[in-house]
């Protein structure tokens, strides 16, 4: 047999677990992203990249290979997904007194602002440094991973966190 026919067969042995595999694995990829079309997308990007490998012929268990690919997939899809999502954050400049502004706003202004103070004084060290590093130095999820040798994630969660508790405390303020 030729290795143009022993290429043949294989490739049509693949078309045939491709075909069987399917089901399952729009089902799994769907049971991930909860979208019927996004998860098939991840299902042809995964044969795609099944198909890019240099040595398929060493993989030992074509099923759990297939569904590893699958997995990251979906993985990186709904982390570029949570990137994109803006998350609401108080606006702190937005706080600062118009000087055109009347008395009484004026106090209420500054009632709001060292509310807000206080409310960021009184979060968790970490949670607090992060939400500094981002909203007054301006660095970015990655920059603020890397000064403090954490995941980008942990820095969204912090982020989340913060503005959530301020977000509670200004509205328990308010009544």
């Amino acid at each position: 047999m030729t290795q143009f026919q022993t290429s043949a067969v294989y490739f049509q042995d693949l078309t045939e677990f491709f075909n069987d595999k399917h089901p399952q694995l729009q089902n799994y990829l769907f049971w991930q992203v909860r979208s019927h079309e996004i998860a098939e997308e991840l299902a042809q990007e995964t044969y795609a990249r099944f198909l890019r490998q240099p040595e398929p012929y060493g993989i030992l268990d074509l099923n759990a290979f297939l569904f590893t690919i699958a997995k990251n997939l979906a993985f990186d899809y709904l982390r570029g997904l949570k990137r994109q999502q803006a998350y609401e954050f108080i606006p702190l400049d937005s706080e600062l007194p118009d000087r055109q502004a009347d008395t009484e706003t004026l106090v209420d202004q500054q009632q709001l602002s060292n509310r807000l103070e206080q409310s960021i004084a009184n979060l968790p060290y970490k949670t607090r440094e992060i939400l500094l590093l981002y909203r007054a130095d301006d660095l970015s999820y990655k920059e603020i991973a890397s000064r403090l040798a954490i995941s980008e994630r942990t820095v969204e969660y912090h982020l989340r966190r913060a503005v959530l508790h301020c977000r509670k405390e200004l509205v328990a303020w308010q009544g």
